[in-house]
């Protein structure tokens, strides 16, 4: 199974650049899970309502009082037989990874997604894949703007593809 990872969109309401990042880059997920900081409720509105894909979202830091009530700050998951920890993150970029192994330790996952650096990466940590699928928009801590392509199974993470959003 494929999975469609963004997050850091920080859009007030969808547009056309989502529309295009739905259909182009992450035209191959067969669900979609964003890490938070969505920004507006009418963006999760969109992807829970709109978007055919199944979708999964967490809350993010700059999520207002509209998505607090609707969004998990974390939220574990099974997708194509593989356990998925969803969560944005906080604090400074530099030890991001770590801040968040913590928060899933007591889980048996094999997949951690989170945001917040806006920052695209993948590592392991203590034998689980943690991978940030990096802002689509927005270039605050990086040079590039992408979102991730994840394949899963039951024997875990397959492969991590990140995709580079054109702007």
């Amino acid at each position: 199974m494929v999975l469609g990872l963004l997050s850091d969109t920080h859009l007030s309401e969808p547009d056309e650049r989502l529309e295009a990042v739905l259909a182009g880059p992450l035209g191959p997920a067969q669900v979609l899970l964003h890490a938070g900081d969505h920004t507006g409720p009418a963006v999760v509105d969109h992807l829970e309502f709109v978007e055919p894909r199944p979708y999964h979202g967490v809350l993010g830091n700059m999520d207002g009082p509209g998505l607090a009530g609707r969004l998990p700050p974390t939220r574990v998951l099974e997708v194509g037989g593989c356990r998925v920890g969803l969560i944005h993150g906080w604090g400074p970029p530099d030890g991001l990874v770590n801040r968040v192994a913590e928060a899933f330790r007591a889980e048996e996952v094999s997949l951690v997604v989170f945001g917040h650096s806006h920052r695209a990466e993948d590592r392991m940590v203590g034998g689980v894949r943690f991978v940030n699928p990096g802002s689509a928009f927005d270039r605050r801590w990086s040079s590039r703007r992408t979102v991730a392509l994840v394949e899963v199974g039951p024997s875990g993470v397959e492969g991590v593809e990140f995709v580079e959003v054109p702007g």
